[in-house]
């Protein structure tokens, strides 16, 4: 007798699940806006953990070849725009609407919530400002010193590790180990070599955020797709131990700082210190706001420097490797620069003069974007055309796949072909054709940062490697990553 009523509560339960499903499944329909067909209870969402949303947004350009799409994230209708007009006019244009991303961020995860990446405003717009001076050309002529250094080490540790012991590379935990060693600097002022074997204190966190687990992909997922989810479950843009070990860190190269007089550090720790001093924070936030903010900037430009550029850099070899012409003109490129400045290292100014190398991790970043998608959260109720309004609330994404896979623009996308880049200028979008960036007032801040750091290295492996492929030209994405993972 109990067994049939919970079996009937059950039954009951299910059955107002679906009816709500249907409900919410035909928003789009009733506004006659074609979208992609949904999944009971997870709507498009059902291949997670299984395969990428980079493969989603890859496969959702050949389903739906249009200007713009539906789709489900759950039960929350959400809608992709699929054309570099559509993106100017949301990341750019009508920028008032769109100011806020649509991803998961809450006040009981402070380090997540309100660093540069996530914060809402207009703590943001404030945030921006200040931070702006940290990646002028003066301080990004200095950093690119001391990448050329960690240059050095990962060339050295190719040879010591991988070519005297005839071992194959892994790429991606290598390029992570020369970007954490950067970082390590940019962020904390600490000259340390991992690629030289020492004990890096930033190793140990970039370690665990550049392997993506189960767990972590899903949780991940969850803050990006499902924020209603997240936050029910309270989920943390950065794991515990790696919040606590950052704020640790921090404040023990602060405690250091305060025992050296007179000393002028270029760091970002040095930088977010001032800001404390500066930002425009809420008539009633206390000195643990400002504290939050400081460690949350440090641990998402962690994250930001390490994850994309090793990836990119990761990508950019193995292409080259399959492309043994377009290999040997960058090499002869660089060869001859080294030649003309009489120096085996290229400076800053030198790396920016390298128009092929810049144009290879162009295209590089065009065909394995690593951020498929930007994501924004509609704040008042936008007419996207004649025919369709967002609903104020209502999550925005831009298939930047969908425009970097676009043959008007870039025809035979799928070949990697450097030459669409050899006359375009730095921080060019090409009318919004080419975001992997971001585009608009919230574009990546550490845009150049992230490209001399893959400058950099390129630079001095190719010219004293020739790469030749290993694995199969084709390379799986990883089904645990929300962004794109070599």
């Amino acid at each position: 007798m109990i067994a049939n009523y919970i079996f009937l509560i059950l039954f009951s339960v299910f059955l107002l699940l679906c009816i709500y499903s249907f409900r919410r499944f035909t928003y789009w329909k009733d506004r006659g806006v074609p979208y992609d067909k949904p999944n009971l209870f997870f709507g498009n969402l059902g291949f997670i953990m299984r395969r990428s949303f980079w493969d989603y947004c890859y496969e959702l350009r050949s389903r739906h070849p249009r200007d713009y799409v539906g789709i489900f994230l759950g039960w929350q209708p959400a809608m992709m725009v699929q054309t570099s007009e559509l993106a100017r006019n949301i990341l750019n244009n009508d920028f008032e609407y769109f100011q806020d991303r649509s991803l998961y961020s809450n006040a009981t995860d402070p380090i997540g919530s309100l660093n540069l990446f996530t914060v809402k405003n207009p703590i943001w717009k404030n945030m921006r400002h200040e931070l702006s001076p940290m990646f002028t050309a003066m301080r990004l002529k200095m950093i690119t010193e001391l990448m050329n250094v960690n240059a050095k080490e990962l060339v050295l540790k190719i040879k010591r590790d991988f070519i005297d012991k005839k071992e194959l590379v892994d790429l991606k935990e290598l390029f992570s180990m020369y970007t954490s060693d950067t970082v390590a600097y940019s962020v904390f002022g600490i000259r340390v070599s991992v690629l030289n074997n020492e004990n890096s204190p930033l190793w140990y966190i970039t370690s665990h955020m550049v392997k993506w687990t189960f767990w972590r992909g899903l949780e991940f997922t969850l803050i990006f797709l499902m924020p209603a989810i997240a936050a029910i479950l309270k989920l943390n843009f950065f794991s515990k131990p790696a919040t606590e070990y950052v704020k640790k860190l921090f404040f023990n190269v602060v405690e250091e700082r305060k025992k050296v007089k007179n000393a002028t550090y270029k760091d970002l720790v040095s930088h977010l210190l001032q800001l404390k001093e500066n930002v425009k924070l809420p008539a009633d936030a206390g000195s643990q706001l400002a504290e939050d903010i400081m460690i949350a900037q440090a641990a998402v430009f962690i994250l930001g420097s390490v994850e994309t550029s090793s990836a990119t850099l990761a990508y950019c070899l193995h292409e080259l490797a399959y492309h043994p012409e377009e290999q040997e003109k960058l090499y002869n490129v660089i060869a001859q620069a080294v030649n003309e400045k009489g120096n085996e290292v290229l400076e800053y100014n030198d790396l920016l003069e390298l128009k092929y190398l810049t144009a290879c991790i162009n295209e590089t970043l065009r065909k394995h974007t690593p951020v498929p998608h930007l994501d924004r959260r509609c704040q008042k109720e936008y007419k996207l055309n004649d025919k369709v309004t967002i609903e104020k609330g209502l999550p925005v994404f831009i298939n930047v796949l969908a425009i970097h896979y676009n043959e008007k623009y870039y025809p035979e996308p799928e070949q990697w072909r450097p030459e669409r880049f050899s006359t375009v200028n730095e921080g060019d979008n090409l009318n919004y054709n080419f975001l992997p960036f971001g585009e608009g007032p919230r574009f990546c801040i550490g845009k150049r940062y992230g490209m001399m750091q893959v400058r950099a290295a390129l630079a001095q492996i190719v010219l004293k490697y020739r790469v030749e492929p290993a694995v199969p030209y084709s390379v799986q994405t990883d089904p645990y990553a929300v962004y794109v993972s070599a």
